[in-house]
């Protein structure tokens, strides 16, 4: 039997507890909320992230009473900030900020801090996401921020003005680093997950191909992915398969920092 659904899936993975939909324009896939309530009716609780530029009060609504979390990614600040309200509005207690940190956007960060700590946090607002700028090609406007200092006083700001915040395992190097001066630097160190790609999660793109992230579709040892659809045996065909088992070990033999993406070579 093809594993093709949810319930199908936990079968085989009992432990699996969330499912996070990535899209961007709410009506990009008709059927969006449906494969949420048909997640959540067979014990799977879905999360998303989105662009904001969509959101109504029904969409918050619904999305209040299925998902267990939501973020926004920063795209549009006045429509990306009413949608997030609008979440939090409708009740939802896990409504986070996604924002793409590169040298680039890096004084802007400070300026939305400051409209997060004035205007969201007294709605409930939870977290802003740091999410580390990786380019997948050589010609890119952007940069990656590798100064541990400019990261510190960033993390310093969210401190100071007393906003949750969190990061992407590619960012966890960075914030490790950037606490080593910290009085409570190992109390925090056990609150950053390196990479986990493939040893706890997974990516599987929009034709059912599975990759350990998004990031290494297309790259190194993942030019193609492996095919979820028409697989008869998730653990066995995937998650058990020779190639991403070797994955693993690279990644655990590299201290869980990404084998196949070196920030300080970028543009190189």
């Amino acid at each position: 039997m093809k594993i093709k659904k949810i319930e199908e899936m936990e079968e085989k993975i009992p432990f699996l507890g969330q499912i996070a939909f990535g899209i961007c324009d709410i009506s990009s896939n008709p059927d969006f909320f449906a494969m949420m309530d048909y997640s959540r009716k067979n014990g799977v609780i879905p999360n998303y992230t989105c662009n904001g530029l969509e959101v109504t009060e029904n969409i918050a609504q619904k999305t209040a009473d299925l998902c267990g979390a939501v973020a926004v990614s920063l795209v549009n600040k006045k429509k990306s900030y009413e949608a997030i309200a609008k979440f939090l509005d409708a009740g939802m207690t896990q409504c986070n900020m996604h924002y793409l940190l590169s040298e680039e956007t890096y004084d802007e960060a400070f300026e939305v801090i400051d409209y997060i700590s004035k205007n969201l946090k007294p709605k409930g607002f939870n977290a802003v996401v740091f999410l580390q700028y990786k380019h997948k090609n050589k010609k890119s406007n952007y940069h990656s921020v590798l100064d541990v200092e400019k990261y510190t006083k960033l993390i310093n700001y969210c401190n100071e003005k007393q906003i949750a915040y969190g990061f992407d395992s590619c960012s966890a190097p960075m914030f490790l680093s950037s606490i080593q001066d910290d009085p409570n630097n190992k109390h925090l160190e056990v609150l950053a997950e390196p990479c986990e790609s493939g040893l706890f999660s997974s990516y599987i793109n929009c034709y059912g191909k599975f990759f350990v992230c998004s990031f290494a579709e297309g790259e190194d040892v993942w030019q193609e992915g492996i095919d979820v659809l028409n697989c008869n045996d998730f653990l066995q065909d995937v998650w058990l398969h020779p190639r991403l088992i070797k994955w693993r070990e690279r990644l655990i033999n590299n201290k869980r920092e990404c084998p196949i993406y070196n920030l300080s070579l970028e543009g190189v």
